[in-house]
């Protein structure tokens, strides 16, 4: 852990207690949270080249293919089933949960970790790029009796934010590179203040909610613990093969998602519990890194 870390974890939970103490305030960004979530995917996509994506698809397509399918179409699946079972009204939510795409920040987390960084890379480009098409379709099959979302809107959405920052971080690679390089260098502090304020909006609207169920928030939280700790564990063994390396990454493709595109999807959809499920999210996320992190730095192998 270095400072930079403990930084974005008193930004995340700054931000967080700032929305639930101004309330109102909180609610007036709560719009804005779709456009913050594409810039902070466009400044993760100018780290990432064609050459980059396409290297690690020729080196790893097998594996590939197998990660996308836990991560896009197994994991919401088998998620909602389980949940379902316990708590009816949480396992849409956590169906949009386990049905995020690797998050454009896993590759850093993966490295941090020692661990295999051109398949986490692939990984957060290809189900990012897939999650449009593949997240309302199991979202239709698995809960369409009880559908109230509009799926081709939920697909318009998810394509909006995630195609937009990509193709234009791309279009600026060949047309402006100099300009590229200056957002580049000034990403990290760039990404803070995008971070800061979706966590400041994303709560605000739903405090009402939170104060009058509890229960439901700690319920949220161990669930989402046990998601992370699973999801973690199905990649450490299954996907990718052995060797530290190798499973380090297969396991942060499935532990470190996307969970900020849950949150600006909860605001789009209006769905209080998804969006403070997303936000619990992060215990897993830090919990598990913290873990793995000071665990990589005596075993950098593992058969």
């Amino acid at each position: 852990m270095g400072s930079r870390d403990y930084i974005l974890i008193g930004v995340l939970c700054g931000a967080l207690l700032l929305g639930v103490l101004f309330p109102a305030a909180s609610q007036r960004m709560a719009p804005a949270i779709k456009y913050l979530m594409m810039a902070l995917l466009f400044l993760s996509f100018i780290e990432i080249t064609p050459g980059d994506v396409w290297h690690a698809v020729r080196s790893s397509t097998p594996a590939l293919v197998r990660g996308s399918l836990v991560r896009l179409v197994l994991a919401p699946v088998l998620v909602y089933g389980a949940v379902h079972a316990l708590y009816p009204w949480l396992a849409l939510p956590v169906l949009l949960l386990a049905g995020m795409p690797t998050g454009v920040a896993a590759p850093f987390f993966v490295s941090l970790c020692r661990g295999n960084i051109s398949f986490t890379l692939v990984m957060a480009v290809v189900t990012s790029l897939l999650v449009p098409f593949s997240l309302p379709l199991i979202v239709k099959i698995v809960h369409g009796t009880e559908l109230h979302y509009d799926l081709v809107s939920m697909g318009l959405f998810l394509a909006v934010i995630i195609f937009v920052p990509l193709i234009s971080s791309f279009a600026l690679r060949s047309t402006a590179p100099r300009l590229l390089a200056r957002v580049n260098g000034m990403s990290y502090p760039l990404s803070l203040v995008i971070i800061a304020a979706i966590n400041f909006g994303v709560l605000g609207r739903h405090v009402p909610y939170l104060m009058a169920n509890v229960d439901h928030l700690v319920i949220t939280a161990v669930t989402a613990l046990l998601l992370g700790m699973v999801m973690t564990a199905v990649g450490w063994w299954t996907i990718l093969g052995k060797g530290w390396e190798n499973r380090m990454a297969s396991a942060g493709s499935q532990l470190w998602i996307n969970n900020v595109m849950l949150i600006a999807l909860a605001v789009h959809l209006d769905s209080p519990l998804a969006a403070i499920l997303g936000v619990v999210y992060i215990l897993p996320y830090f919990g598990l890194f913290f873990f793995f992190s000071t665990y990589a730095g005596n075993h950098r192998s593992i058969a």
